[in-house]
């Protein structure tokens, strides 16, 4: 006879959904990345370096750029890939018994087969500099490193830009960042290399999804909607907002997501004023409206999508105003996201609809951000949209003599045809966002 305790396991496994193992890729994804890269540059040798830190209190993750070529998490890593032949060798620290039992074995140490992962060799990392200073053998060496900062999952490349420079107006902060380091030492060591700056070329590419991209996009777009929907089914006067992060989190983590894009920003009260507002602690009032935003980090690709509710399920006459202006919007700007078309296009399409919503003084942005490995991915923004581009749809209204904001927000696919909602599966027209609000009982916390 089962107890009640094995019963309940077997509920539990039996509605764990069949596809929420974490998202994963095949060795010939990364193989097909590096002689994509290889062939846009000219001679030389590319070095690109991992995460060489832990990070702190969640799971580590490694750096986008390299992950991208590598699909390698373990810290302290490099690659060496040679453009002519396009030979990629990694090498990895070597490790001692403790370092095992503390961390694991990382692909030297386990002796993993290189040529399985595609690689034309696994070295040890002490062998890095020797590597490189036979390179000089062949002639003048031109070398191709990132001299540009990375990008993380929740910051783009100008955001850690922008805040390294504000670090450096301390006397306290001017050390160099890590980047920057192995950049200058690379120049003291090697004085006769040509460095050359290959995060351009990894920007185009990375700005065009795979189909394996695409298809862990589509999975990571359902389940990032289905933990806002839940959500505002959960939304009650007298929870924090924490509750309804904890609610699409739960979801999240029940689904395989690796983690979360960003810190879930859910806004109520004088908080919606806070673009990037994290604290979550406030209680919610029945009179008050949420901004969540929020996305899961799934196979090393993240997710961008927002809603607006109110509380107890209705709207005031200016917040149902300015909510169908921003619905009205979006959806035109997502119309008008077809190959050959523009961001400029895009911001015209939102300002005749802010203008005719009575919204005048409003700012039109039009389509959005980048979305992939970083929430605030790498790309071109002055590129006419093109097949495979990723993009945040996010048109906004912000009263602040109100403390009022609306926003809703997709991650869109441009195809072919024109632009595919990967965050599907959310209400967005009114009367089925409302009819959502508070729906699921009390005390119900998914999954």
């Amino acid at each position: 006879m089962r107890t009640p305790a094995v019963i309940a396991a077997l509920m539990v496994l039996a509605t764990t959904p069949a596809a929420a193992q974490r998202a994963t890729y095949p060795p010939e994804e990364f193989a097909a990345r590096r002689a994509a890269l290889c062939g846009v540059l000219d001679q030389g040798t590319v070095l690109l370096f991992g995460n060489s830190m832990p990070p702190a209190g969640v799971r580590s993750r490694q750096d986008n750029d390299f992950f991208y070529y590598t699909g390698v998490e373990d810290l302290h890593a490099a690659l060496l890939l040679q453009v002519d032949g396009c030979a990629a060798t990694l090498f990895l620290p070597q490790q001692g018994e403790q370092e095992v039992r503390a961390d694991g074995a990382n692909l030297l140490t386990s002796k993993v087969d290189a040529g399985s992962l595609g690689f034309a060799a696994i070295r040890p990392l002490t062998l890095l500099e020797e590597s490189l200073a036979v390179e000089r053998y062949d002639g003048p060496v031109r070398l191709w490193v990132r001299l540009a900062e990375p990008d993380t999952v929740d910051n783009g490349r100008l955001d850690i830009g922008l805040y390294l420079a504000l670090r450096f107006t301390t006397g306290f902060g001017g050390r160099p960042s890590d980047n920057a380091w192995k950049v200058s030492t690379l120049r003291a060591r090697f004085p006769d290399f040509e460095l050359r700056d290959v995060t351009p070329f990894i920007d185009r590419q990375r700005m065009i999804k795979t189909p394996r991209e695409i298809e862990v996009l589509r999975r990571n777009g359902r389940v990032s909607a289905e933990g806002i929907r839940r959500a505002i089914t959960a939304t009650r006067p007298g929870l924090y907002e924490y509750h309804l992060e904890a609610a699409a989190r739960a979801w999240y983590d029940w689904n395989g997501a690796d983690g979360v894009a960003f810190p879930a920003i859910v806004a109520s009260g004088p908080n919606l004023l806070t673009w990037h507002y994290a604290a979550n602690s406030r209680q919610l009032e029945a009179d008050d409206i949420v901004v969540m935003d929020f996305g899961a980090d799934m196979g090393h690709l993240t997710m961008d999508v927002t809603r607006t509710w109110p509380v107890d399920g209705e709207f005031t006459e200016l917040e149902l105003r300015a909510y169908r202006c921003m619905l009205e919007a979006q959806k035109a700007i997502i119309a008008a996201m077809r190959p050959g078309a523009t961001r400029a296009d895009t911001v015209e399409v939102e300002r005749a609809i802010l203008e005719k919503w009575g919204f005048t003084d409003q700012r039109a942005g039009g389509a959005g951000h980048f979305v992939g490995m970083a929430v605030h991915d790498v790309g071109d923004e002055s590129a006419p949209f093109a097949p495979g581009m990723v993009i945040a749809v996010e048109p906004a209204i912000m009263i602040d003599d109100q403390e009022l904001q609306v926003r809703i927000e997709d991650t869109v696919l441009i195809t072919a045809e024109g632009a595919e909602i990967l965050t599907v599966g959310l209400a967005r027209e009114v009367d089925e966002l409302l009819a959502l609000v508070g729906s699921d009982p009390p005390g119900h916390i998914p999954p």
